[in-house]
């Protein structure tokens, strides 16, 4: 017990003078671990967690690496439906930005595998392929475009709810019974 408050101690003392003559390596460790959690991560930690390695996404701000304005077929990537088209017309009306585009992504979840994300966003990865139809535009990382391509986006209204979803992929296998999670026939994709 007094040995850990006394390291504990000499620990807080070496994170605070840079002029220490010798050096407890471990001490040494936990205030490097101090520093680079309170720099790097803005999140809070579980209180039993000693140090949790901070997570770090890189967004380039380049040019993508391949732009397919109107694939001549749904094999080489997207489609885009005309409800699709005039919503998200509509959306970037409302919100004054014509750079907006809809960003999907393929993920792993659901009751199947996988399943689809999307947001909205005004960023290009280095690996995004963007497809363009009457002026907007949706977004697909390299990774999502395997499982997507030969797909269309098309903006469903229902009764619950009206969204942006991929329909007719030809490289689903199975969905499960409300249409958001699917398992994908990698022969296909391989």
């Amino acid at each position: 017990m007094f040995r850990s408050a006394f390291n504990k101690a000499l620990s807080m003392q070496l994170c605070k003078s840079s002029m220490a003559s010798t050096v407890n390596s471990r001490a040494l460790n936990t205030c490097a671990a101090k520093a680079i959690h309170t720099t790097i991560t803005r999140s809070t930690r579980p209180l039993s967690a000693r140090w949790i390695q901070p997570t770090l996404i890189r967004h380039f701000a380049t040019v993508p690496e391949s732009v397919v304005v109107k694939p001549a077929s749904t094999q080489e990537g997207l489609d885009i439906t005309e409800r699709a088209v005039k919503q998200l017309q509509l959306i970037q009306k409302r919100e004054n930005d014509t750079e907006q585009m809809l960003r999907i992504l393929v993920d792993s979840g659901g009751c199947h595998g996988y399943q689809n994300k999307m947001e909205l966003t005004n960023t290009l990865d280095e690996d995004d392929t963007v497809f363009e139809k009457d002026g907007v535009r949706v977004v697909v990382d390299s990774v999502s475009l395997q499982f997507l391509r030969g797909s269309m986006v098309d903006y469903v209204q229902e009764l619950i709810g009206s969204t942006f979803q991929v329909v007719d992929n030809p490289n689903a296998k199975h969905s499960c019974g409300c249409n958001i999670s699917y398992d994908i026939d990698l022969d296909k994709i391989y």
